[in-house]
Parts: structure tokens; C-alpha cells; sequence
């Protein structure tokens, strides 16, 4: 009898198992009979096993490698991590999607429908993904505009939840996240259409690291209507009310706003952003509005959209309030005008940054466009000949001190005294 009990215990855990060194338990998808041929619905299957874990305590659920369809939705519940097989962010180039590996989600509810639940819901504290595929089998280039869909990740009230090692495929919205303190975000490529990452209500300091949204499983020309419709209206990284966020080391190409500071009832943003890029922009970095303490902004790379004649790469609204300081920023590509600052109570600094290109018209477009408000531009260098800065008359104070272009640094001014310069080449 007891050799029998034992053995039905056992068998009572066939989709879990308990690692003998640390005994966490893990449950895997396989084992409980979801069937990885893309076709059959394993929703039920995975969420049968998300809830298991969650009401265990927490756990991980394991995705081994396949291409598992699932019609609805997931709910990710509190210490609950859905693991596939990546370690590395994985991505897959231009063209068919049909063929990629590892632990393949395949996502099909909402179509049409931004409202619609999302595809996963990090539903509890410290719920997670990582290490996953998620396409959507529905999505075609030729869909122009693209079909909405509701989020690919969202989370809402929560703390520490997070998204690392996964490829986001074509998703209309990849990741929001609202009132979700501590976000880890991390190693994650893909290119979401409408908008890749938007955070607001995060009142203790998010992370965001090492993303890459490129055109992956996209046949990619600037004149292609798909392409273009992304290059002209979305956005890569939207920030709303954010405090102490954390951006390092990402990377956008092909998005009409590439990083894109807004405002929402909350409030607005403020943080450190180290290594931002943005390639193949209308607009690289838009700041509608931003918190007192201001935008950090280091070491980022900022190039025009290809074939643009009108791309701006810093564009400062006319009602942002906070500070902008920009510090070892590059500037180069098709570009009309690198900065464009239109705030008339706000501040904008940039100190060591290189402007090699701008008026791509050649009209006379200047590198910063001053409209309003305080600036000051100091140590920093222009590659080509032109007009370097226009400071019209609206503008509170100018400060221009050391920099250096060919043929002498050259300035509009149209604000008289409000405007200081000296030891300039």
C-alpha cells in the first residue's frame, strides 16, 4: 500500500518536477500535453499550469522548444515566470517568419481590436516572461494600415515584474506598462508597429535595457508602404509619468518618433538615459513635457529618416516645463535641423555633442533652431559649413561658449542682449 501511494503521487506530478538541490518546482508545458505543432489550441494547457504555479507559491513554467498556438489570452500570476528556451535576445532577419525556433508563442486574439484583453497579462508582483518567441501568425506586410491588436505584454499594479530574452514579432503594441513600480525590461528585440514600450505611472524607478527594435521578419525599404507607415507614425519608446526611469543601451530604426516624452494625468518623466539610438527617424527624440529634475540624456546617436528632408532629431514642445541636457550626443544623416527647442519655460543644455550633418535641402537650416526659452550650447562641434544656431527673439537666454566649426561658428541672433557668446572657433 505504501509503495502504491507513492506511486500515485507520482504520477499526481507528472507536469511538475522538483529540482533536488534547491527544490523549486517547475511545470512544463510538454509534459502536460500541450501539442507544439502550431495548430492545436494550448491555451488552456499553459494557463491550466500558470495557475497551478501561482497557487503553489510561485514557480516556473516551462516552454520547451516549439510553435505553440494559443487563441486567447495569458494571465501570469504573482511569482510566476513562463520560460522558454532563449538565454540571448533572439531575433531573425528580413523575410519569412514561418521558420524561427526555439519556444514559439503564437498569438491570435483581439484582432482588430486595441481594447481587447492582452495577449499576456503580468497579472502579479514579480511575474515574468523570458526566453520567448511571440508572433502573430495574421500579420501581413500588405496590411496598410496595419490591423490593431491589443497589447503583446501589459501589466498594470504591480511591482518588479519583468520581460527579458524574447523576440516581440510584429506586434501592434509590444509592452505598456501602468502603475508597475520597478519594471525590469530587458534584452528584448523585435518591431512592435504603433508603439514598442510605453510606461506610465511608475512612481519607483524602471528599468529598461538592452532593446532593439528593428525590422525583423520585415522586407524592408524606406518606400514601402508598411515600412513607411511605421517610419511616419509610431513610436518605439513612449515615457509618460515616470520617475528615476532608467533607459540604457537601446536601439530603434524605421519609427516616425523614436523616443517619445508625453504626459498623462500622472504626470510626466524624468531619468537617466545613457545610450540611446534612434536610426531612420522623422523625429529621433520628442519631448511634449518633462519633470523639474529633467531628461539625462548620454552618449546617444541620433540619424534622420531615410529620405526625409524634413527630419528633426531633438524636438522640444512648446509647452514642456522641465530641463533637457543632452552630453556626448552625435547628430548625422538626412536631417533639416538636429534641435529644435520651442519651449518657452523650459531649459536645454548640450555640452560635447558632434552635429555632422543638417540642412539636407540646403536651404539654410541650422543645426539648433532656438525659439524660446534658456539654452546653453558649450564645448560641442559642428562638421559642416552653415548656419550652426538661430536664435530668435522669443528667447530668454542663450549661452554659447566653446565650439567649434569649420570656417568660424556662426549664429542668427535675433534676441540682442539675451545672448551671450564667447571663446567660440
Amino acid at each position: 500500500m505504501k509503495r502504491l501511494c507513492c506511486f500515485l503521487v507520482l504520477v499526481g506530478l507528472v507536469t511538475r518536477a522538483v529540482d533536488a538541490q534547491t527544490n523549486d518546482l517547475y511545470w512544463n508545458v510538454k509534459q502536460a500535453r500541450a501539442i507544439a505543432d502550431g495548430q492545436a489550441d494550448c491555451t488552456a494547457v499553459f494557463q491550466k499550469l500558470l495557475d497551478e504555479a501561482g497557487n503553489a507559491g510561485g514557480g516556473v513554467v516551462q516552454v520547451p522548444a516549439g510553435r505553440y498556438r494559443i487563441s486567447t489570452s495569458l494571465s501570469i500570476p504573482a511569482n510566476v515566470t513562463l520560460q522558454g528556451t532563449y538565454h540571448v535576445p533572439p531575433s531573425l532577419h528580413r523575410g519569412p517568419t514561418g521558420n524561427i525556433s526555439g519556444s514559439v508563442l503564437l498569438a491570435y486574439a483581439g484582432r482588430g481590436d486595441t481594447n481587447a484583453k492582452p495577449f499576456i497579462r503580468l497579472a502579479g508582483d514579480n511575474s515574468a516572461i523570458a526566453g520567448l518567441v511571440i508572433t502573430y501568425p495574421e500579420w501581413k506586410q500588405t496590411d496598410v494600415p496595419p490591423v490593431p491588436y491589443p497589447p503583446c505584454v501589459m501589466s498594470e499594479n504591480t511591482a518588479n515584474v519583468g520581460v527579458s530574452d524574447c523576440l516581440l514579432l510584429n506586434p501592434y503594441e509590444g509592452i505598456k506598462l501602468v502603475a508597475a513600480a520597478r519594471h525590469w525590461i530587458r534584452d528584448v528585440t523585435g518591431y512592435p508597429i504603433k508603439r514598442g514600450i510605453y510606461v506610465d505611472a511608475c512612481y519607483d524607478i524602471g528599468h529598461i535595457e538592452n532593446i532593439h527594435f528593428w525590422p525583423f521578419g520585415v522586407n524592408y525599404t524606406p518606400d514601402n508602404p508598411f515600412c513607411k507607415w511605421v517610419n511616419t507614425n509610431g513610436v518605439a519608446f513612449e515615457l509618460a509619468r515616470t520617475d528615476w526611469q532608467y533607459v540604457f543601451n537601446t536601439f530603434c530604426f524605421g519609427y516616425g518618433v523614436g523616443y517619445k516624452f508625453s504626459s498623462s494625468p500622472t504626470g510626466s518623466a524624468n531619468g537617466n538615459f545613457l545610450g540611446l539610438g534612434a536610426d531612420s527617424c522623422q523625429r529621433a527624440v520628442v519631448v511634449e513635457q518633462a519633470q523639474p529634475p529633467g531628461l539625462l540624456i548620454s552618449n546617444g546617436e541620433f540619424v534622420g529618416r531615410w529620405s526625409s528632408t524634413d527630419a528633426v532629431c531633438l524636438e522640444i514642445g512648446p509647452k514642456m516645463e522641465g530641463k533637457v541636457s543632452l552630453v556626448n550626443c552625435s547628430f548625422w544623416g538626412p536631417i533639416d535641423r538636429c534641435v529644435w527647442m520651442k519651449s518657452g519655460t523650459g531649459h536645454f543644455t548640450a555640452s560635447a555633442c558632434h552635429f555632422v550633418n543638417w540642412d539636407n535641402r540646403g536651404v539654410g537650416s541650422p543645426a539648433i533652431q532656438l525659439d524660446a526659452g534658456k539654452t546653453i550650447i558649450q564645448g560641442c562641434s559642428f562638421a559642416q559649413k552653415g548656419l550652426n544656431v538661430q536664435i530668435n527673439s522669443n528667447v530668454v537666454s542663450a549661452i554659447l561658449t566653446a565650439n567649434q566649426a569649420p570656417e568660424g561658428f556662426h549664429v542668427n541672433n535675433q534676441a540682442g542682449k539675451h545672448t551671450q557668446s564667447g571663446l567660440n572657433e
